[in-house]
């Protein structure tokens, strides 16, 4: 047989043509042997009567799967996690078990390998999976659990591992316990561990299910050893996250190993040497030993299998249990896998019948059952061994009287699966638990009827829990419609009792005190169920009406357990309004005494009424008006501070009119009158008068600028804004604006509040600006600033006001040039434009505080130092200044002048210059040789010529005559002649001008003089001496000394005006002396030549020298057309200074 099961309701076992290991040929001999004997009990059945009803089909007392093929028949095999088939290809059909296609195949084999397996797992971390045999299995006769197991992966050394466990076959399994080092068995701190687990055996190739990490085995006694790779382990029994304790483990030894190693990436089928063959007991005892078996290698048969692990369990098995397989990788993994599955007895039973009795597994199961709830069993007779029919089989259960079974008779071996349910009574929902037990009975062909052994199911009972509600409600018969209870009105009350518990509640009553009359008097109600009870109507009385707003009464429930015990006692509270009416009426009346003014009076008189239908007490009369006096009551009716209904009392008080009130424009206030009725009912009255008050909100604006005139622009000037409230009602929002571009934003100085004015109050602001050339150019900067606010009674109110500034240029000043001793007019009104209109001239002071123009003094004007001034004030000749220097003064002189007008006063400066008397110079004549076809020559024309003011000479221009033979022209100090290349030979005289005072044209005075050109033939032969430019020179005629000795300059007054005498030695071979001076100093002047003596002069008196002045001389011998070497300087001569013009 290639699958079959035992103790289920789901038909009959499948044969099949697929077989795989030696139990499967065992299974195939002992179903031949069965054949045999069925023939001679059809036999028999054929001569019998048997009872009505289906008969049992045969099936050996075993579950078989091999998992070789793309889907597996018995739906009993159920999926946890990630398990799977590896040659499904397809969704399993209807009908079969729902293990199918694989979600993942790292490491695993393919769909196309043979034969195929239940993979567990596939080699990927941190996954679990696993599949169960969701069918009942009886244990009395013990369990023997066979299988292939294969554990493998390319590298390392395995995880984490795989177990085989036995659940509680009342449980309902439907996921795997945790991962990892759990092995889809046992618990972690927050996942829980297979549901109602009794036995695990760990193949744990990591050693992690020894290990009580990650939470495992969370309460128990025994301490886990740690972590032991290689090694089979045992695990106890569990629920949620608690249990699943360590038990006992035995280490792998002499080489065999529970994880294998392949080749890389191994996805065909794993050969035998990847596997191992693995059996597992449980006998039949109260304590069942446990006993592990372990082969080298897969497909070995029993003898070839080692023990590993024996241990008595200490916990008795439930009375049926589920057999399943789990697998679990963390960081290590490996590829699970599942073949040759095969669960059986370890030993017959020892009646010809058997009986298992459950709660049926295919239905959901509480944890508990209460009174109400349906219990639903599952009854499975097996007749294992049985060799003829048996006919008539019943199921005796006393809970379940009439059960539903799948077959009344045995025809050989094989099962019958029966069905019944169960209502837990009240009475048994009293007790802690529900046992029941049934026994099957069945007619043989030969002999008497036999019985099968009696098995039991105890099934929780939830605690007993009693419960009541109540409900109680009040209708009243309201007569005049007002919605509240009145003298004489009743009121019908009615109750709902209901049991919230989950057992039923006998004596059931409902009390309450106000009402009589309540029926029925008691009543007995199941869980969920209720009883309405009611009572006679109840009137309403004054007191009622006295005593509050509501009349409120409690009702309470009771009842007893069937028991007797006590259930809680539930009330309910019925509230209906009464028609309690306290009542306040107030009245208010106002005088203005002095008008809408700060300081009037308002005179309040009040009346307070008590308008309801009770008395009232701590009646007092209220007003939130702020500086309100105290209310002053008048007489009242009787007690004071009482008020009976109907009864009123007068009151008095007085207010002082504020400004806030002014501001508001009315004084409104609300006096609020309070008492409490004898049932502490607050009631109240108000009233509230309105006194206007005439107002005024007015505003006034005044704007000023810091300048009155700004000179030029980018003159800063600062406004002012002065705002006050004129009126007679605060002011908020105060704000000034000012149009014109460029006016800065207003910094305020607020009296208070910012942009709150109260009558009287001011605020100041300013504000800068910058004058534009445009304001300048307009002649005047006129802005107009604006103030608003907003008064009291929400309007805006606006002023306006005007500020101008004139924007008048500042005058500027003037400057004159003037010779010695010639006066200048001024007009110095000129070029003051806008400043001089209509303005007062005058040398004297007009301000104590004027604006000084070109550096004049203040606040008096500046006279000149070195001369004198007029100035005409007034008429055609305004403005118009006349200044004289002092004899001899040159040099610069100032005066200050004064402008006074409507925009302004200046101190303007005039600055004159005074140049000195320029003398002509003194030209003298200048010659050059130049040879006929030869180089250009050049002279310095003003070498020898003299200025008697000592200024600078500059030629001007030269005339060359008419048929000059070679070119001729002139720079500022330099002429210069270029002869012809014609070998023409001659002298040339040339006419030339200098003049003084170069830098600044047309103010010096031209002198004229000549230069005389001699042209010689080529070579010159020199006339007796030849030029050297050393100081020793040497002749055909002898030697000489080119040096010429000075004697002591002398200075003296010569025709009334200075001179100096000088005298040198006679120099051998000299044919003329050029004499030199300059201006004497720390950086003395150029050489310039003065005079050209003849050979034999010694001596020159230089009277062309300036007055007040040092200078030095030297001399330069003239050797026949070419100058000597010239002789050393004198020393510094200074010059008397002319003290009038008449001489020294």
């Amino acid at each position: 047989m290639g699958r079959v099961r035992i103790g289920g309701a789901r038909g009959s076992a499948s044969p099949s043509s697929r077989h795989s290991g030696p139990h499967t040929q065992e299974l195939r001999r002992t179903g031949l042997r069965r054949l045999s004997a069925l023939v001679v009990a059809s036999f028999a059945a054929a001569l019998l009567a048997v009872a009505p009803g289906s008969p049992a089909t045969a099936a050996p007392l075993a579950v078989a799967e091999a998992f070789a093929d793309a889907s597996v028949p018995d739906p009993a095999w159920t999926p946890l996690g990630a398990a799977c088939l590896t040659r499904a290809t397809a969704a399993p059909a209807a009908g079969n078990s729902p293990l199918g296609v694989c979600a993942g195949r790292a490491g695993a084999p393919t769909a196309t390998t043979t034969p195929g397996s239940l993979q567990l797992t596939d080699d990927r971390a941190n996954s679990t999976g696993g599949a169960v045999y969701n069918t009942a299995l009886p244990v009395n006769g013990g369990l023997e659990i066979r299988f292939d197991q294969y554990q493998y992966s390319s590298a390392g050394s395995g995880g984490e591992g795989m177990a085989v466990f036995l659940a509680d076959g009342a449980q309902r399994i439907a996921a795997p316990g945790a991962g990892a080092g759990s092995l889809g068995y046992a618990q972690t701190t927050g996942t829980n561990g297979i549901a109602g687990a009794y036995l695990a055996v760990g193949l744990d190739a990591a050693g992690g299910f020894s290990s009580a990490t990650d939470g495992r085995g969370a309460g128990c006694a025994q301490a886990a050893p740690g972590v032991r790779p290689n090694s089979v382990v045992l695990r106890g029994t569990g629920q949620g996250t608690s249990g699943y304790c360590y038990l006992t483990g035995s280490t792998l030894a002499g080489g065999r190993t529970l994880h294998s190693t392949v080749a890389t990436a191994s996805t065909g089928a794993p050969p035998a040497t990847a596997g191992r063959t693995v059996r597992i007991t449980v006998s039949a005892a109260a304590l069942p030993v446990v006993t592990v078996y372990h082969g080298a290698s897969a497909g070995l048969a029993d003898s070839a299998l080692t023990q590993v692990l024996q241990y008595t369990l200490t916990t008795a098995p439930p009375s049926s249990v589920k057999v399943g397989f789990t697998a679990s990788t963390g960081t290590s993994t490996d590829t699970h896998l599942i073949r040759n599955v095969r669960v059986a007895s370890v030993a017959p039973t020892s009646t010809i019948i058997q009986l298992t009795k459950t709660v049926n597994p295919g239905f959901p199961q509480p944890a508990a059952y209460a009174e109400g709830d349906t219990v639903r069993y599952q009854f499975v007779i097996a007749a294992p061994q049985l060799l003829s029919v048996i006919n008539d089989v019943r199921l005796t259960d006393p809970l379940v009287p009439s059960p539903s079974c799948t077959a009344s008779a045995f025809l050989l071996a094989g099962s019958i699966t029966c069905t019944g349910t169960h209502v837990v009574s009240p009475a048994e929902a009293m007790q802690g638990s529900l046992v029941n037990t049934a026994v099957a009975s069945g007619q043989p062909l030969l002999g008497g009827r036999i019985s099968s052994n009696a098995d039991s199911v105890r099934v929780a009972i939830a605690t007993p829990a009693p419960g009541l509600s109540l409900a109680k409600t009040g209708t009243l018969a309201d007569a005049d419609g007002n919605g509240k209870a009145d003298v004489g009105e009743t009121i019908a009350y009615s109750f709902t009792a209901r049991n919230t518990g989950n057992v039923s509640l006998q004596s059931v009553a409902v009390t309450d005190p106000r009402v009589t009359g309540i029926t029925p008097a008691n009543a007995t109600l199941a869980p969920g169920a209720s009883a309405v009870f009611t009572a006679a109507a109840y009137t309403v009385t004054q007191a009622d009406l006295q005593a509050g707003t509501t009349l409120v009464n409690t009702a309470t429930a009771t009842g007893r357990t069937l028991a007797g015990a006590a259930a809680p006692t539930a009330t309910s509270t019925a509230t209906v309004a009464v028609n309690h009416g306290p009542a306040l009426t107030v009245t208010k009346d106002a005088v203005l005494t002095g008008g809408a003014a700060v300081g009037a009076t308002i005179d309040y008189s009040f009346r307070i009424t008590n308008s309801g239908n009770v008395p009232l007490t701590g009646v007092a009369l209220t007003d939130p008006l702020a500086g309100l006096s105290a209310i002053t009551y008048g007489t009242w009716p009787g007690t004071a501070g009482s008020l009976p209904i109907g009864g009123s009392v007068t009151a008095t008080a007085r207010y002082t009119v504020k400004q806030t009130d002014l501001d508001a424009g009315s004084v409104a206030n609300t006096a609020t009158a309070r008492g409490t009725s004898p049932a502490g009912i607050a009631a109240s009255g108000q009233a509230t008068r309105n006194v206007s008050l005439a107002r005024t909100a007015t505003i006034a604006l005044t704007k000023t600028a810091s300048v009155a005139n700004v000179p030029a622009a980018g003159s800063p000037i600062t406004y002012t804004f002065r705002a006050t409230n004129t009126g007679t009602t605060t002011l908020t929002g105060v704000s000034v604006s000012d149009p014109r571009p460029g006016v800065s934003a207003p910094v305020y100085t607020w009296p208070g509040t910012a942009g709150t004015l109260a009558p009287g109050q001011v605020v100041t602001a300013t504000s800068t600006y910058a004058a534009t050339a445009a304001d300048v150019q307009a002649g005047s900067i006129v802005n107009t600033a604006t103030v608003r606010a907003t008064t009291s009674a929400g309007a805006t109110i606006t002023q306006t006001a005007t500020a101008t500034v004139t924007a008048v240029p500042d005058p500027l000043p003037d400057a004159a040039t003037t010779t010695q001793g010639v006066p200048v007019v001024i007009d110095v009104l000129a070029n003051d434009g806008r400043a001089a209109t209509g303005a007062t001239l005058s040398r004297a002071q007009q301000s104590a505080t004027p604006t000084l123009v070109g550096g004049a003094s203040g606040p008096v004007p500046a006279s000149p130092v070195s001369g004198s001034v007029t100035c005409v004030a007034t008429g055609t000749e305004r403005g118009r200044c006349t200044y004289r220097s002092a004899d001899f003064f040159t040099g610069t002189d100032v005066f200050d002048y004064s402008l006074s007008s409507s925009v302004g006063t200046w101190n303007v400066r005039v600055t004159v210059t005074v140049t000195p008397l320029n003398r002509a110079a003194v030209a003298r004549p200048d010659r050059i040789v130049a040879t006929t076809g030869g180089p250009a020559v050049s002279v310095d024309p003003t070498l020898n010529d003299t200025d008697p003011d000592g200024d600078a000479l500059a030629v001007t221009g030269a005339t060359p005559p008419s048929g000059l033979r070679g070119t001729f022209s002139c720079a500022a100090t330099a002429c210069t002649y270029t002869p012809a290349a014609d070998g023409w030979t001659g002298t040339i005289v040339i006419p030339y001008s200098a003049t003084d005072r170069p830098s600044a044209p047309g103010t010096g005075i031209v002198v004229s003089s000549t230069i005389t050109v001699f042209v010689d033939p080529a070579p010159l032969a020199p006339r007796g001496f030849h030029h050297r430019d050393t100081a020793t020179q040497a002749a055909g005629t002898g030697s000489w000394t080119s040096t010429t000795t000075i004697g002591t300059a002398t200075p003296s007054c010569v025709a009334g005006r200075p001179s100096t005498a000088l005298a040198w030695a006679a120099t051998p071979g000299a044919t003329a002396f050029l004499v030199e001076r300059r201006v004497a100093g720390a950086t003395p002047g150029a050489w310039m030549a003065v005079a050209r003596l003849g050979a034999e002069a010694i001596g020159f008196v230089d009277d062309r020298v300036g007055e007040s002045r040092s200078y030095q001389w030297r001399v330069r011998p003239d050797l026949h057309r070419w100058t000597g070497v010239a002789s050393a300087a004198t020393a510094a001569v200074t010059q008397p200074a002319a003290v009038d013009a008449r001489g020294c």
